[in-house]
């Protein structure tokens, strides 16, 4: 799909608050489902619904990346059904993590480089995909204008590795703000101070 027609299915669906589809290259049978909030000529930022119709945070995508856009498909009037389901039941979005996207929303250029010193400000935790082989959750360090310091995350035992230098030419997608990334942010300190309790007693 051209460029000129991904973005015209973006423009048209932000002022709908329509459900899109975003398939990436190279991600056969792969795609994420969201309501797009901001975009520009380089990057889209959706809000992301997962596969049972509930709020799953949000992902930056380059577009660049992006193999095409649907609107209106069978699987998206099933989502939407879904959603409409987790809503009356108050599963749609229990933490509010929805409520966050009145910072991003209004944001028309540079998606990338405001997004990514607002995520460093916060220490927060992402997953990220693209030309590159690492572990791809951890947190970002610092942002600059061509890229970021992205230090891989293990979740299964909270230790990391040595941060990274990723080049935003290199990047396909970041998810960021969804519920692992929040839990992953509330205990990395309560691990980090338990660890430091246990070395101090056996000094």
């Amino acid at each position: 799909m051209k460029k000129t027609k991904i973005l015209s299915r973006i423009e048209a669906a932000k002022k709908a608050h329509e459900l899109i589809e975003v398939h990436v290259k190279k991600q056969v049978d792969d795609f994420e489902v969201g309501f797009p909030i901001a975009s520009d000529h380089r990057w889209l930022i959706i809000a992301a619904i997962n596969t049972e119709g509930q709020f799953d945070g949000f992902t930056l995508f380059a577009l660049k990346r992006i193999k095409k856009i649907k609107v209106g498909t069978a699987y998206l009037t099933i989502v939407h059904h879904y959603i409409d389901f987790a809503k009356a039941h108050q599963l749609y979005d229990p933490l509010k993590l929805a409520d966050r996207q009145k910072q991003i929303k209004h944001w028309e250029r540079n998606l990338s480089r405001q997004l990514l010193i607002l995520l460093a400000k916060k220490r927060a935790f992402v997953t990220i995909g693209g030309r590159f082989k690492i572990i791809p959750t951890g947190r970002i360090l610092a942002a600059s204008a061509h890229g970021f310091t992205f230090q891989p995350f293990y979740e299964f035992n909270y230790t990391v590795a040595d941060p990274l230098t990723i080049s935003l030419k290199d990047i396909a997608f970041i998810q960021f703000w969804d519920i692992y990334d929040d839990l992953y942010q509330y205990t990395a300190p309560k691990i980090a101070k338990k660890t430091f309790q246990i070395q101090i007693k056996t000094d």
